[in-house]
């Protein structure tokens, strides 16, 4: 019997390694570069967005919270023979209670007086001001000066004064008032604030504000009495 030896057969397996070339790698990179900045343009739009639309909702909330104390301003106006209402486009100004402080030894009070505020574009600080003065200072500097920037990115205000026409009848506006042609106060305002585009979404505010002491009438003839509808 023939012994048959088995002679196991060496297999040697040889494993193959992988690696990136070149242009795989720099394809991978691009890639990746691609989708970053995707991600962060996105990240920053919305950020960017957030952030004008939370700055759109505090400028809009000021101009409310402006345009409603000067309604209120506007309203507690009253006639006083030395400081006339008057008014063009872009400015206003009337006789009011401004604020005053006495000084009496080391006690200081505060305590109202008749004074003027007007209120006014400035074109040069693109900006609605606001100025403020007493009695004397208003008889002494009657014309406006600096006063108080109250809103800047303003373009532009325009004011309507609305007024009984004696020859109609009937109430109709005007771009001025000039106490030579009108008898006291207007009866109404409309005042209407354009903004630059970069300040606000909505580019225009308006606000009709009614006078309660006003009583404005057009006077016939310059300087005439004012005449009273028959009814």
């Amino acid at each position: 019997m023939n012994n048959l030896v088995e002679i196991p057969m060496l297999c040697s397996t040889r494993k193959r390694s992988y690696a990136f070339t070149l242009i795989e790698i720099l394809v991978s990179v691009t890639i990746a570069s691609l989708v970053a900045v995707a991600i962060y343009s996105i990240f920053a739009n919305g950020i960017n967005a957030w952030r004008r639309g939370s700055e759109n909702k505090d400028y809009a909330r000021k101009i409310r919270l402006i345009s409603e104390k000067m309604a209120t301003e506007i309203r507690n106006a009253f006639e006083f023979s030395m400081i006339a209402f008057e008014g063009e486009e872009d400015f206003f100004m009337f006789a009011a209670l401004v604020p005053g402080t006495q000084q009496s030894e080391d006690i200081t009070s505060e305590y109202s007086q008749v004074g003027r505020i007007a209120y006014f574009y400035d074109k040069r600080k693109d900006a609605l001001c606001k100025e403020v003065k007493t009695l004397p200072e208003a008889i002494n500097e009657e014309e406006i000066g600096d006063g108080e920037m109250l809103v800047e990115g303003v373009s532009g205000l325009e004011i309507s004064y609305c007024y009984l026409d004696n020859l109609s009848g009937e109430y109709k506006w005007k771009e001025d008032w000039n106490k030579e042609e009108q008898d006291t106060m207007p009866q109404a305002l409309t005042i209407e604030i354009s903004f630059n585009k970069d300040v606000m979404k909505n580019d225009k505010f308006s606000k009709i504000i009614f006078i309660p002491m006003g009583t404005g009438e057009q006077k016939i003839d310059m300087g005439s009495v004012t005449r009273k509808i028959e009814n």
